[in-house]
């Protein structure tokens, strides 16, 4: 049975090391300040994205989220095997986890072997996008505009199980102004009928990032995941559902970005 020990480290971009013949790392939790896209390669394989918005080094007041937890999709680095990140120029990654120190004649776990041999075909990365609106555009009340489309190749499935979060500008955004809704295949995750209520999920209840200044509780899909699978789309679009048309300050567009943490699972993991 191997021994454990803790693991904090942070790696610089570019820069490639090589686990030791008697060791592995077990990777629990990942943080970068990279602001594009970063992404571990082990073993010359590409694992999951992060950027420093859904993962950033440290937990603070203006990013509550801290180094994204890997859960049951944890990285293996096993021994004598080579392992970077690549990122923002000048950028780190944080990796949080444990040492496995191997007895002589000792093999990593067989469990650990096979989450290795699985996670560049499934791992947490990100979904992002934005939709401008225009300058000084008027958004038209119950408009909708697509912030975000996602069609999976045949052999890809996308589970968006996790953190969700929107940022708006364009002028003060108050609660009951503007909403989150989410269409497969043509078909809305929703109300159909204001009579019912609102539609959608106020974007104020989605921040981007959580913080001590805005919304400290961060939206997850959790409890009721969206799966996406090959040659199905999911759009998500942002309405206005204040009752009105909206202008931006002058000289300003209405702007939306939408991020996601997601689940990717290539071939069925296979």
């Amino acid at each position: 049975m191997p021994k454990y020990y803790l693991f904090d480290q942070y790696i610089p971009v570019d820069t490639q090391y090589t686990m030791e013949p008697d060791k592995f790392l077990i990777i629990e939790k990942i943080g970068t300040n990279s602001s594009t896209a970063a992404k571990l390669v082990i073993g010359g394989a590409e694992v999951g994205a992060i950027n420093s918005t859904v993962a950033p080094l440290h937990k603070t007041s203006s990013n509550l989220l801290g180094p994204l937890d890997l859960g049951e999709l944890y990285y293996v680095v096993p021994p004598n095997t080579k392992y970077k990140f690549t990122g923002a120029s000048g950028s780190k990654m944080r990796l949080i986890g444990r040492i496995g120190v191997l007895s002589p004649g000792e093999a990593v776990p067989a469990a650990h072997m096979a989450r290795y041999d699985q996670q560049n075909k499934i791992y947490l990365t990100y979904v992002e996008d934005t939709y401008n609106h225009g300058t000084d555009t008027a958004w038209v009340a119950d408009a909708e505009a697509e912030v975000y489309s996602l069609t999976p190749k045949t052999t890809e499935k996308y589970i968006f199980n996790n953190i969700c979060m929107v940022a708006g500008s364009g002028d003060t955004i108050s609660e009951g102004d503007f909403a989150v809704r989410f269409y497969l295949d043509g078909k809305v995750l929703d109300l159909l009928a204001k009579t019912a209520g609102k539609l959608g999920i106020d974007v104020k209840s989605m921040p981007r990032p959580p913080a001590a200044t805005t919304e400290e509780t961060p939206f997850t899909l959790k409890d009721l995941p969206i799966e996406v699978l090959g040659d199905h789309t999911l759009s998500v679009k942002i309405r206005n559902i204040s009752g009105s048309d909206k202008s931006p300050a002058s000289g300003s567009q209405w702007s939306f970005t939408f991020t996601a943490i997601v689940r990717y699972e290539f071939g069925g993991g296979t």
